[in-house]
């Protein structure tokens, strides 16, 4: 299916431009550097953040630094969105579950980035699971929020390849600048009205719940092969100043 813009409910122009650009109000809901890149992005592309939901402090200070009203719960927004029409939503390293009553109550469409290829992937920690599994093919996906977890339609797919030397950290850093790069490509499909997307193949779903640990809570067995040790160190490191919430390796 293609979604259609629809009509604009104002429009603002810059020094010098020829054409008006329409503004989007636009919600942002998630966390870091990386919700802050997109939100920017957005702004830059006629989108105004009319609010924000914050899962940290790094989003949360941006957004008081950048005027912009932030909540503090799913609750919260629902509330703000009843009083306040919004046209998207764009959850971006989001750990909230955003109910109907939320993502149900904005114009034109929700959506959020998942560091991981769906159907394959979905869930927590995919970069990790992928490296243990050995994965040498990965991707970020964006997708419309439905009322599932992570099983809305696709709407932009970016390979990103892992070397044999990849960690989680490292993983991570290639999936931040892919999630940067398409989400441009997101916003211009809605803004030309030509943003395609297509159902899941749920038979290939493979779902990793928050609470699931590796095998052996990461310790190394030493009857596994050189390769496998190798793959568990790398799928749990995320480098000296990050401490990965999936569990460390470890060794008796």
């Amino acid at each position: 299916m293609t979604y259609r813009a629809s009509p604009a409910r104002g429009s603002a122009c810059q020094p010098g431009d020829h054409e008006a650009r329409s503004i989007s109000p636009t919600v942002v809901v998630g966390s870091g550097t990386l919700a802050i890149r997109c939100a920017q992005l957005a702004i830059e592309m006629g989108h105004v953040i009319g609010a924000a939901l914050c899962a940290d402090g790094v989003f949360r200070d941006w957004a008081v630094r950048s005027n912009i009203p932030s909540v503090a719960s799913v609750e919260e927004l629902s509330s703000f969105l009843k009083a306040e029409p919004m046209d998207w939503i764009f959850s971006i390293a989001n750990p909230f579950i955003l109910s109907p009553d939320v993502f149900g109550r904005v114009h034109r469409g929700a959506f959020n980035y998942h560091d991981g290829p769906l159907p394959r992937y979905a869930g927590t920690h995919a970069t990790s699971w992928a490296l243990l599994a050995q994965k040498t093919e990965y991707a970020i996906t964006w997708h419309r929020i439905d009322d599932g977890v992570d099983t809305g339609d696709l709407v932009v797919q970016r390979q990103v390849l892992i070397a044999p030397i990849d960690t989680a950290l490292t993983l991570n850093l290639k999936c931040y600048e892919a999630a940067v790069e398409s989400f441009r490509e997101l916003l211009t499909g809605l803004a030309n009205g030509a943003l395609s997307s297509w159902p899941q193949a749920l038979a290939d779903r493979s779902y990793f719940p928050r609470r699931r640990r590796p095998d052996a809570a990461g310790c190394l067995r030493w009857g596994r092969s050189a390769q496998d040790l190798s793959a568990t160190t790398r799928a749990l490191d995320f480098g000296l100043y990050h401490f990965n919430p999936l569990c460390l390796s470890k060794a008796l």
